[in-house]
């Protein structure tokens, strides 16, 4: 009797233990169950948000000028929510899509500020993802480079040097033979161009010397690849910035394609150095001519083909120079740019040998084909010119052409990028009328709305030899420099030397 009771006390006892270990396991697996469907809503709503900031920040871009501060707090606040899920997750939780997520959405947030040029908010951004997403590789390099360009635009050009080394130096310029990073290849030469200045000699030697073992080292590792072709050409960069026009022609000489030819691109170089740089225009027609023979790119033979022209147009061969040309029209119809070009340079020598109604057929042409290269922007105000300077009763009628011209391209392309430069080129009607208060009046427009950009720039430097030359205004000749100072650093002792 006694030894049943004990063997039933055991097996109780055993049941017990089992049920126990029963339920203990079922709460782990229900609470691990409970978790990971946490972690899975917590990645789906950080997916979620992400893509939802995505799509408004889109919208945002469309229209940039009519974004308002409330816009631009409503996006950052977006994104903030996406890194706040992020932090909700485990740190064993964190996958590597959900740091490279949170570090976008903190590049993003980056982004904002600087559109809206707060560069303190948009430096403690980008430090952000350096401190919290450390193997989000592609997101650092990013925010290191836009710590040194902040620096740079305060023209902390010592600490912007140290954040480039930093970036060449932690991360490589390729990985697994694959295409370079163009942005990481263009660094060593940007820094020799950071120190412009006679005084900043020694500065500028020692960048070139990084930049010559930087590409050479990518040179000798990649041989007779894109990557060697590319460093190539960005060595020869280097040497060209040091006006070092020889040296850097024995490079792109020696540079050669995985075939062992001299790309076209290359000879193109090497019969721009011989043509603008050396003067040398014999050897600047044998290079062109190699490409003619040679090269299979359409484009740089359409180019060539326009530089011979422009070869003799400079020795003022016109008739030569109409010859070659008008090849690029006939050769190459969809080469468009150096179509535009060609007829321009052939419209400018029917003006120089007092052609008037041939030249202003070309620049009719140009305005109808081409309205938007850099030559029939132009070409409205050649016209103007030559009517303001050789039959005055004609000018006015056709200064309200060329502005009806402008209008009319402003209308039919309002909101597209090379706006700008159609209101720059419209101003310029004002200049050519010596008409200094509309003339300011439109340029400082253009400054103040396009702040940042190429055209507003442009329009500064109009305005500041507009007072410094034509009106002799001294206080706002200096008015004008401090706002260039200000809203483009290091541009002044580059462009302007103020007498």
């Amino acid at each position: 009797m006694g030894r049943r009771n004990v063997t039933r006390r055991i097996y109780f006892e055993k049941s017990l233990f089992f049920l126990i270990l029963l339920l203990f396991a079922s709460g782990f697996f229900y609470v691990t169950s409970c978790s990971n469907q946490r972690d899975i809503t917590l990645r789906y709503k950080m997916e979620k948000s992400f893509y939802t900031s995505e799509r408004m920040r889109g919208i945002l871009s469309i229209n940039l000028k009519a974004a308002t501060p409330e816009d631009f707090k409503k996006l950052i606040r977006s994104y903030r929510k996406v890194i706040e899920l992020s932090s909700l997750l485990p740190e064993t939780s964190i996958a590597q899509d959900i740091s490279d997520l949170a570090s976008s959405a903190q590049l993003r947030i980056a982004e904002l500020y600087i559109l809206q040029k707060n560069l303190d908010s948009a430096k403690v951004s980008f430090e952000k993802v350096l401190e919290h997403y450390p193997h989000s590789i592609p997101q650092n390099k990013t925010a290191l480079l836009g710590l040194g360009q902040i620096y740079e635009r305060r023209n902390q050009k010592e600490k912007a040097v140290g954040i480039y080394h930093r970036l060449l130096e932690s991360y490589p310029p390729v990985i697994k033979n694959r295409l370079p990073d163009l942005n990481l290849f263009s660094l060593p030469n940007h820094l020799i161009q950071l120190f412009s200045a006679k005084e900043e000699k020694p500065q500028r030697d020692t960048e070139f010397d990084f930049a010559r073992e930087y590409y050479q080292n990518l040179i000798n590792s990649y041989p007779y690849t894109q990557v060697s072709l590319a460093a190539s050409l960005n060595l020869a960069r280097s040497f060209q910035f040091l006006n070092l026009w020889k040296e850097s022609l024995e490079i792109l000489e020696s540079t050669k394609d995985s075939t062992g030819r001299t790309p076209g691109p290359v000879l193109l170089q090497i019969g721009n150095i011989y043509f603008d740089e050396l003067k040398d225009e014999k050897n600047a027609l044998i290079t062109f001519g190699r490409i003619l023979e040679s090269s299979a790119d359409s484009s740089s033979q359409a180019e060539a083909q326009m530089k011979i022209g422009m070869v003799y147009f400079q020795k003022k061969d016109y008739s030569k120079a109409k010859e070659e040309l008008s090849r690029v029209k006939k050769l190459f119809p969809k080469e468009g740019n150096f179509i535009a070009t060609c007829q321009y340079l052939i419209a400018k020598i029917y003006e120089n040998t007092d052609e008037w109604d041939r030249a202003l057929n070309e620049y009719d042409w140009l305005k109808i084909n081409y309205p938007l290269t850099p030559e029939g922007l132009e070409a409205p105000l050649r016209i103007a010119a030559y009517y303001q300077r050789e039959n005055k009763s004609l000018a006015k009628e056709y200064f309200e052409k060329s502005a009806r011209h402008f209008d009319e391209l402003l209308s039919k392309y309002k909101d597209k990028p090379f706006v700008p430069l159609i209101e720059l080129q419209k101003s310029k009607l004002y200049l050519l009328q010596k008409d200094w208060k509309n003339a300011v009046a439109s340029l400082q427009k253009i400054a103040g709305k396009y702040t940042g950009t190429d055209a507003g720039l442009n329009a500064l430097l109009l305005l500041w030899r507009i007072y410094h030359t034509d009106l002799k205004d001294d206080a706002k000749s200096k008015e004008i420099l401090d706002r260039i100072r200000t809203d483009y650093p290091g541009i002044i002792s580059d462009t302007l030397k103020p007498k």
